[in-house]
């Protein structure tokens, strides 16, 4: 009994279709390879020689042995890895909403009330997200300047005189550091509002004016919750930006004085390259990899971000 081959709708047969086809995916297969072995090279392996890195230690002899999780219950033991988890969460905590209060408020500002000089005061205010980090560094270095920095010009007028740079003292380095952090990077807070005002719906804003919402309360009642997709957007970016923060702390401070200004990253650099612990490096690698996904996982879970398109068409 000879099988009789399906016609496609141009008049070719299966077993003329199915070589073409077999051909395209090969293709895009193809395309993929270098996606496919960057991602390999430069992150699944890295992060699997960190996390096998993290459950070994070299002993007297050089040689490596396994621990398992001792390098992790040390580091828990250290004061200094909760010193870190401190101010960490304080420049959390303080400079992403700090950031997104002030660059929504410019961005209202420069889209509803400048007209001819809009593109200026958006250079502007963009402009020290752009600034090279090093030139902030020796810039800010000076403004914390005691006797002459501008910092203590305006502290005169309050009869204040600093006898040292905010940079350091162990009590107030690690929060001038987040004043320096707030200043570069509200200018990207304040270009993703700008994108969003941009392109909210004119028709809505129409009818509530015609029902009386002015000012604040049109911002508030209207413009804010409309704005909430961006929102959720420069959260999630704050709390992976503040898991990576390291050039600005090593630069100004270098973690210290007396770690008051330690973060992930300068410690991870401190354990890894100055001490030559890479164990304890690689642990806390691990531990801040492990943050970043919990944080994200949970604002997913409790700020309704979607996760695919299968949540996303319900």
């Amino acid at each position: 009994m000879s099988q009789t081959l399906t016609a496609s709708p141009a008049g070719r047969t299966l077993a003329e279709i199915r070589p073409h086809r077999g051909r395209r995916q090969g293709t895009v297969y193809l395309f993929l390879l270098p996606a496919t072995a960057f991602f390999i090279g430069f992150v699944a392996y890295p992060i699997l020689w960190v996390f096998d890195e993290s459950l070994m230690r070299a002993g007297s002899d050089g040689v490596r042995h396994f621990v398992g999780l001792g390098n992790y219950l040390a580091t828990l033991q250290d004061p200094i890895f909760w010193l870190v988890l401190r101010n960490m969460a304080l420049w959390g905590l303080i400079t992403i909403p700090v950031q997104m209060l002030i660059g929504g408020l410019i961005a209202w500002f420069i889209e509803r009330h400048t007209q001819q000089w809009r593109g200026f005061f958006r250079t502007m205010f963009f402009l020290p997200v752009v600034t090279s980090v090093s030139v902030v560094s020796l810039v800010w270095a000076q403004i914390y300047a005691p006797y002459y920095g501008i910092a203590q010009n305006y502290l005169q007028v309050l009869g204040i005189t600093m006898t040292d740079s905010a940079l350091g003292n162990p009590a107030t380095s690690i929060y001038a550091l987040i004043v320096v952090n707030i200043w570069q990077w509200t200018g990207f807070s304040m270009l993703m509002y700008v994108a969003g005002i941009a392109n909210l719906p004119s028709e809505v804003l129409d009818a509530a004016r015609i029902d009386g919402a002015r000012g604040m309360r049109l911002a508030g009642s209207v413009v804010v919750p409309m704005l909430a997709p961006v929102t959720k957007s420069l959260l999630l970016l704050g709390i992976i930006g503040t898991l990576q923060t390291f050039p600005i702390v090593q630069l100004m401070t270098g973690g210290g004085p007396s770690h008051s200004s330690e973060v992930f990253g300068t410690d991870i650099f401190r354990q890894s390259f100055v001490l030559g612990d890479t164990n304890t490096g690689a642990t806390l690698s691990v531990i801040v990899l492990a943050l970043a996904f919990g944080l994200t996982l949970a604002q997913i879970v409790f700020l309704g971000a979607r996760l695919g398109g299968r949540r996303a068409a319900r």
